[in-house]
């Protein structure tokens, strides 16, 4: 009696199952050419090998099975690894497309349009314009994993695509964000030209696209910057200026050291008069180059003493002449005038050859009374 209840009890934990259900079963034994598995029912489920995922399975291994059939014939369930995998899988990447997760792929093969692709029993492809973000060679892929995002889904007609390319800028964004974060003002690098325009070039440090002004290319006031720069050239420069709320750098090729007013002080008396030439025009005044390194100010008060727009009188380049008032020895800077010169000087030229006996003072100078109107 007591061994009838027994079996009634357990006949009564039985599941019910039905075709076409998904259930978890535990691997019972395995053989070359099947694998029986407990699916706690009253007659265990056989997975051929033609349905399994694997070759090799420990007894007590719990893994999930489709049912195919409720008899075999032999009263056996027919089980299915695979189709159950497929339809969990399929569930899964369902979820990955929505989320945009990343996950591994194992690359088994390449063909010309590009690779193919494992993810945990499912076929999928990898377009060869999606592997990377540079020119490659897709057999250096093959058996390896990558790291991937799903971007097409439709099982229908098994098209499942994936791209690592993402990946990759990802990753290549992460590294210029921590590469920026370690920079400081002053590191030097050995950059590489990848253009020039007329106003600076762009230069890559490191993988880190960089800007250098022309005026930070030299410290010459006169050159030309394609004489200096060219595409793909190597050079050394240093970080001059860092825009983090922007994430640019800013470079410069002087010598953070070098001040010419040491080297060609003693070039230039106070006092005397200077070929000097335009080369920066602001509201206050002009800075002129005394030669092709050092500078000098002349202020606005040493142009006229009426009010001027120094834009309408001169331009950059103009090559006038000026005495230099005074020299600041302490801040190495060097001060000139314009208007403290007699004026026929700075304009001379042009009268030189003309016959001026019988031109009055006004004649003369009216070219000039004409300019600081």
């Amino acid at each position: 009696m007591d061994r009838d209840n027994k079996i009634m009890e357990e006949s009564l934990n039985f599941k019910k199952i039905r075709k076409g259900t998904i259930l978890k079963g535990e691997v019972v034994s395995s053989y070359k050419d099947e694998v029986v598995v407990n699916i706690n029912y009253f007659c265990d489920g056989i997975i051929k090998k033609d349905e399994l995922l694997s070759e090799n399975y420990e007894k007590g291994s719990i893994i999930d099975v489709y049912v195919v059939s409720l008899d075999d014939g032999f009263g056996n369930v027919v089980l299915s690894e695979k189709k159950a995998n497929y339809i969990v899988v399929s569930n899964e990447l369902k979820d990955i497309l929505k989320s945009g997760s990343r996950v591994s792929v194992y690359v088994k093969d390449r063909v010309d349009s590009g690779l193919i692709c494992d993810y945990k029993g499912i076929r999928g492809f990898i377009p060869g314009s999606r592997v990377s973000t540079h020119r490659i060679d897709l057999n250096d892929y093959i058996g390896k994993t990558l790291e991937a995002i799903l971007i097409e889904l439709d099982l229908n007609k098994n098209r499942v695509i994936f791209s690592s390319k993402e990946i990759e800028v990802e990753r290549k964004e992460e590294e210029k964000r921590k590469f920026f974060k370690s920079l400081s003002v002053g590191d030097k690098f050995l950059g590489t030209v990848k253009s020039v325009k007329d106003f600076g070039a762009f230069i890559d440090i490191s993988g880190f696209p960089a800007f250098i002004h022309k005026s930070e290319v030299s410290n010459k006031h006169k050159f030309d910057i394609n004489d200096i720069l060219k595409v793909s050239k190597k050079v050394s420069v240093s970080i001059l200026r860092i825009d983090e709320e922007n994430n640019k750098l800013y470079l410069t090729m002087k010598e953070s050291n070098y001040n010419p007013y040491l080297e060609y002080k003693n070039d230039f008396v106070e006092g005397n008069v200077y070929d000097v030439d335009v080369i920066k025009i602001l509201p206050y005044g002009l800075v002129v180059s005394l030669n092709d390194y050092l500078t000098g100010f002349i202020h606005i008060s040493e142009i006229s003493n009426e009010i001027l727009d120094l834009n309408k009188l001169f331009k950059i380049g103009d090559s006038i002449k000026a005495k230099i008032t005074s020299i600041d020895h302490d801040e190495k800077k060097i001060f000139l005038s314009y208007k403290d010169i007699d004026e026929c000087t700075n304009y001379e030229k042009g009268y030189t050859d003309k016959d001026t006996s019988n031109n009055t003072l006004g004649d003369v100078f009216k070219d000039i009374f004409s300019k600081l109107m």
